[in-house]
């Protein structure tokens, strides 16, 4: 085991100038008790202090009336919005009132406007609000609490998101004579709160999806006592998700087919009917498919088009090309027709769903689901199918404790994504659908992954800047509305300091719109039609997966692309080449320059997981972000300079309709790694041997910080709520260089005069 002893914290003087530096040196591993990392300390969660982000969201949320799909933007009062937020999940959908309204403060404090409301239907208990006699009927005191946190959101400025279960729906007592196959899946006596329906089987069956679109319908129609709409009327609730991660083209497709003989016989029938219209009789069928392509899996009865035993089934890896043509070439019209089929069951539900919701009078956005379905002919016909329905949603995760292949053991993802420019989660932006609005709803570094402050630097610059996507959810299940006292208590944790803590500068980039938009346009082209016939596309689709980790990529517009113009789908009327993004136009050395010239990525070096960092200068906000120690950002502002091995400093203009050059309060916020006390990692940091105990500590950041401004500038040091600490002001003229380890906190605010 390694320790990690840093040097002691420094402030010294440069040409007679008072120098503002923020960092540390890892040039030596560190101990995380070490005398330079400080405890990061949570008073006054819900203090607005100079942070206060509240200024900035527009109460109540709806005030302007709703959110609205134009082409590829949401618009809010007739202006593109930026939705920049959070997941609450299971029963912490609806906590009491206190914790309500406390959540409702914090999340405000640190620029959070939307909030999803993710699986508050999945069940009883920990598991959700339901009534646990049916999956379409809520308890009453439940929804109460949830209606209580919704409105207090509203009021705050706050839009909401409601994605009612995590998958298909839970079956229940009272649900049963309507879903009579489902004991088939599992016994209702033996099953833990309800029966569990298989990933897709929902796409399957009319029975089953009735139940999923009847729990949505009551919610809409249910009337808020708190802000005296039914949710359908609520422009507060701004988007309505049909269903959470599920796919009927991803490898768990035949998993309810599988389970159940009734379910198999009729979508075996309902596929044999379908296959009858096209071909006529079994000969006819097995002229185009082929004898081999018959019989193929052992759980299937004997396939009989007239019998109507031909079963869907299917499998992202059937439906890629390169298997198509090798191993299952000789079965390749099967995998086609079947790859045609789903997608239209597919579609056919999204539509049945959307129409219901549309008869409740809701007219606010719909999104399908945000799972992608492998890579190829499969991938690309599922996303087709979502941007029927409205805004493209994905979820993606980095780090984490993924199994290794070869020792079949799960080590710790340490590594960063700033290695490669384009990577990671941000990678996601390979399925952004030209014309239509996209949202990354779930995403986090999963702990004890320990870069997470690149999270939301990453994603808010490149996404929500240069890509223009339009929302964002970090993913957590819940918080207790302050910054967690302890890491790894949840896995997926938003309020913990290396995340949350660089929202005060983060939101104001993002909700300011700071990092414009690419003009410059890396296209995908595909041919929908055409996917079911084997075409569609000339380019090498490929998606690497763990499961909620992915990292997307193409041979012709490859994941660099998305650190330089808007990379995008575009499903096209005629099939058209993809011309190859000439990536090289737009390098400089090892450095990724965005064609907008505000960002400039440079990778890390081969075979090093903890490398690469990123630039930013744009009039409201100037930052250095990742292992960038000795380099410099600059801009219009200033420069940052990093003596660190690692952190994200950002100098931002507090308010929203000031910048950097006229801007008299300028907000300083530098981040690096945090952990728990005595927590500690092998020598190679693939396994986490002390998970530690509170207090969280906080690694000092170091960084020479210099303004394009004539005169004085008066220092204010805030405390980690962001409240002004009185007695630790000063004044300094030119560059400022200050330790946060010797300070004690990552937050300053520069006073300029006017």
């Amino acid at each position: 085991m390694r320790t990690y002893p840093f040097a002691a914290s420094w402030l010294f003087q440069v040409s007679g100038m008072a120098l503002l530096s923020l960092g540390f040196s890892l040039s030596t591993p560190a101990s995380p008790d070490a005398t330079d990392w400080y405890i990061f300390t949570n008073e006054a969660p819900t203090d607005p202090g100079a942070f206060r982000m509240n200024d900035w969201l527009d109460a109540p949320a709806g005030r302007q009336g709703r959110i609205v799909r134009q082409g590829d933007q949401l618009i809010y009062g007739s202006k593109p919005i930026r939705l920049w937020g959070l997941n609450n999940t299971f029963v912490q959908c609806a906590p009491d009132a206190k914790m309500a309204q406390k959540r409702a403060a914090f999340y405000a404090k640190y620029g959070v406007n939307t909030v999803r409301f993710h699986k508050y239907g999945q069940g009883t208990g920990w598991a959700g609000i339901l009534n646990g006699r049916s999956y379409t009927e809520f308890d009453p005191a439940g929804l109460d609490r949830m209606d209580f946190f919704i409105a207090q959101l509203k009021e705050r400025g706050i839009f909401s998101k409601v994605s009612q279960s995590f998958g298909p729906p839970k079956i229940y007592a009272d649900d049963l004579d309507r879903v009579p196959f489902a004991e088939e899946f599992e016994s209702l006596a033996t099953a833990n709160d309800g029966i569990n329906v298989p990933h897709s089987a929902v796409f399957y069956s009319e029975a089953i999806q009735d139940l999923h679109i009847e729990q949505m319908v009551n919610l809409l129609n249910h009337v808020n006592p708190y802000t005296g709409l039914r949710y359908a009327d609520d422009p507060a609730i701004w988007d309505v998700e049909i269903i959470n991660e599920q796919s009927i083209l991803f490898y768990t497709s035949s998993h309810g087919l599988e389970r159940s003989p009734t379910l198999l016989r009729l979508a075996s029938q309902a596929f044999s009917d379908w296959l009858t219209d096209r071909y006529g009789d079994q000969a006819s069928l097995v002229k185009a498919w082929g004898e081999e392509a018959l019989n193929m899996f052992d759980w299937v009865p004997e396939e009989d088009l007239a019998a109507g035993t031909i079963a869907p089934v299917g499998n992202p890896y059937f439906w890629n090309l390169s298997t198509l043509q090798s191993a299952e070439a000789h079965r390749r019209q099967r995998h086609l027709d079947t790859l045609e089929y789903l997608t239209s069951l597919q579609v056919a539900f999204y539509q049945r769903f959307v129409d219901a919701v549309r008869a409740t009078g809701y007219s606010g956005e719909i999104s399908a689901s945000n799972w992608q379905a492998g890579s190829s002919l499969s991938h690309l016909a599922n996303l087709w199918s979502d941007s029927l329905v409205g805004t493209i949603d994905r979820h993606n995760y980095f780090g984490g404790t993924p199994k290794n292949p070869e020792t079949g053991k799960r080590e710790v993802n340490n590594g960063s994504m700033l290695t490669q420019p384009g990577g990671g989660m941000l990678s996601s932006g390979m399925q952004q659908v030209a014309g239509l609005p996209f949202m990354l709803s779930e995403w986090i570094h999963v702990w004890p992954n320990e870069w997470g402050v690149e999270g939301p630097a990453i994603i808010g610059a490149y996404g929500l800047g240069l890509q223009g996507w339009d929302v964002s959810y970090l993913f957590q299940n819940f918080d207790d509305g302050q910054f967690s006292t302890k890491l790894g208590g949840h896995r997926w944790d938003v309020s913990v300091p290396q995340i949350m803590g660089l929202f005060p500068a983060v939101a104001r980039q993002v909700l300011r719109g700071d990092v414009r938009e690419a003009e410059q346009v890396a296209a995908l082209h595909v041919h929908a039609p055409s996917l079911f016939k084997g075409s569609g596309f000339d380019f090498v689709d490929q998606i690497d997966q763990g499961y909620d980790d992915k990292v997307l990529q193409s041979d012709k517009v490859g994941p660099e692309a998305l650190a330089v113009a808007r990379v995008e789908v575009k499903f096209t009327g005629e099939p058209e080449p993809t011309p190859r993004f000439p990536i090289e136009d737009f390098r400089e050395g090892n450095q990724v320059l965005a064609s907008t010239g505000q960002l400039a990525w440079t990778e890390g070096q081969a075979g090093e997981k903890q490398s690469g960092f990123f630039t930013m200068d744009t009039a409201g906000t100037l930052a250095l972000v990742g292992f960038a120690k000795g380099h410099t950002a600059t801009g219009k502002g200033g420069s940052i300079t990093l003596n660190s091995h690692y952190g994200a400093v950002y100098l931002t203009a507090m308010e929203s309709t000031e910048t950097l050059e006229n801007g008299s309060r300028l907000l300083v916020v530098a981040l690096a790694r945090a952990r728990n006390t005595g927590q500690t990692f092998n020598d190679s940091e693939t396994v986490l041997l002390e998970v530690g105990e509170a207090p969280v500590l906080l690694e000092p950041v170091r960084a020479t910080i210099h303004l394009n401004r004539k005169g004085p500038v008066r220092v204010q040091v805030l405390d980690h709520d962001g409240r002004i600490r009185g007695g630790d002001s000063w004044t300094a003229e030119g560059a400022i260089q200050i330790d946060t380890g010797a300070l004690k906190t990552p937050y300053l605010i520069l006073e300029l005069p006017n």
